[in-house]
């Protein structure tokens, strides 16, 4: 498509829909970065405002998202990521095609906040775990050559010790955390609980994550319980927001 074949519509609308095009069709893939103001200005031959307005029709689409001082890039397919009483992160990304993967960023033995107390119904004074994780996936499954691990989400955790013994040391051979519980623990996991909100993400979601400042972040807050109904978990999970579309369902 040429800008003149369409006289009555802008032509940075033009822009915008050749663009988009080229997106859906493969030419830029995800993560691809688009071409600068100056090149698509050059190639248009148009002044570079009216490509800045056709780049901002592409990125109102979500189809691409702008990181300062990088340029536009294609932006990644949405992971639509369910919440239940079942919700388990690795699982949930492999059932969708994806190789997950974590990295464990902190964990400490720290005493229970009033707060925490309340959440997991447990007395003053009690010792918890404190689990950090960065949770990574590579969509890479199939062919598991040199898979490429995206930074999704990081997940913080807070377990009463007296359920989980010597979970500060024996933590570091999971691959998956409700699995490790339940093989380690016989415990087995169910969220009664969850919270939902966005935010602006902090200077360590942008480092971690690897996002650019002016995307937002999705927190997910949750309960977790045993069969026996004990609070075991208290857990705080901040997505890119660009990146998931969380579901809550029964």
């Amino acid at each position: 498509m040429t800008t003149n074949e369409r006289p009555n519509i802008p032509i940075y609308r033009q822009i915008a829909y050749q663009l988009i095009d080229e997106i859906q069709s493969g030419v830029y893939q995800p993560g691809d970065r688009l071409p600068s103001e100056n090149q698509l200005a050059t190639q248009y031959q148009v002044h570079r405002l009216t490509i800045r307005h056709a780049l901002n029709l592409v990125i109102e689409q979500r189809l691409a998202f702008r990181h300062q001082g990088k340029g536009t890039f294609v932006t990644e397919p949405r992971v639509n990521y369910i919440i239940n009483q079942h919700t388990n992160f690795t699982h949930n990304l492999r059932e969708l095609g994806y190789l997950p993967c974590l990295k464990i960023l902190e964990v400490q033995q720290i005493p229970a906040t009033e707060p925490l107390t309340e959440l997991l119904e447990i007395s003053k004074g009690s010792e918890l775990a404190k689990i950090k994780l960065l949770r990574t996936a590579s969509p890479q499954i199939k062919t598991l050559q040199n898979p490429e691990f995206q930074p999704l989400c990081i997940s913080l955790s807070y377990l009463p010790l007296n359920y989980f013994p010597e979970i500060l040391t024996e933590i570091h051979q999971a691959r998956s955390l409700y699995s490790f519980l339940r093989n380690h623990y016989g415990i087995e996991p169910r969220r009664t609980r969850t919270q939902i909100e966005t935010s602006s993400p902090s200077p360590e979601d942008i480092h971690l994550l690897k996002m650019p400042f002016n995307l937002p972040i999705l927190i997910t807050r949750g309960v977790v319980r045993d069969l026996q109904n004990r609070a075991i978990e208290y857990t705080i999970s901040r997505f890119r927001g660009d990146r998931f579309t969380l579901e809550i369902t029964g």
